[in-house]
């Protein structure tokens, strides 16, 4: 007579199944795309591995098959969104037409970053508080990628006239830190603020400190109908 007790249930032999048939790239993308779906609720708590994997069809111990730890898959998931934040540089940072213009074009790049990645990005910054590794990764993609190109700008503007001579070194630093903090709190968090009025904002700030004034109708250089929208794509 068969010990019923022993024989797996109909669901636990699909969920075993599921296990062994998955490849490790797909159970490695299961656990991050869980990660994010987690970070992105409403009331995400704490991120534990066992709450993590919980999210998932695989067993706790499969997440150190992929991670050493949380912080090691947040260290994951910013090299994913690394990247796009790199290709935010472009647009005003390595344009060459109207400042405003390609000031906005840049706010809006990086907006469309931040409502796509910005809960994980808020994350991954305050992990980064206590973890060294983490925060050098954090501070290369979101704040150091974006110096250099903006300090090049900054000298071709110069050349040209359009900016003053006199500008301190570290005011690239000093306005992509704000930014990115600004980004942080705008777009990180439930409720988001209205993307637009982000934009908005971030094209008047950097105008007035590097040019001096304000665009006139920073909404009216984003599109044709004068509305301003995040590249979210």
């Amino acid at each position: 007579m068969t010990d019923q007790g022993t024989v797996p249930r109909t669901g636990e032999f699909a969920r075993v199944a599921r296990r062994r048939r998955r490849q490790p790239v797909e159970a490695e993308r299961e656990i991050l795309q869980a990660a994010i779906e987690m970070i992105g609720s409403d009331e995400p708590g704490p991120m534990t591995v066992a709450a993590l994997m919980s999210r998932t069809g695989l067993g706790r111990s499969a997440f150190y098959a992929y991670f050493r730890d949380v912080p090691d898959l947040l260290r994951r998931l910013l090299r994913e969104i690394e990247g796009e934040l790199s290709a935010a540089s472009a647009g005003w940072f390595d344009g060459n037409g109207d400042p405003v213009e390609d000031c906005v074009r840049s706010a809006r790049t990086i907006v469309g970053v931040h409502l796509r990645h910005g809960f994980v990005l808020r994350v991954i910054a305050q992990a980064a508080a206590t973890d060294p590794e983490l925060a050098a990764g954090y501070r290369r993609a979101a704040v150091e990628g974006f110096v250099t190109a903006v300090t090049e700008r900054l000298g071709r503007e110069q050349a040209r006239g359009r900016v003053r001579p006199d500008h301190h070194p570290q005011s690239a630093r000093a306005l992509m830190a704000m930014t990115d903090a600004y980004l942080r709190e705008t777009l990180g968090h439930h409720p988001r603020a209205d993307p637009a009025e982000v934009i908005r904002t971030l094209t008047m700030v950097w105008s007035q400190a590097l040019y001096g004034r304000a665009p006139a109708e920073p909404a009216e250089a984003a599109t044709p109908g004068g509305r301003i929208r995040a590249d979210v794509r």
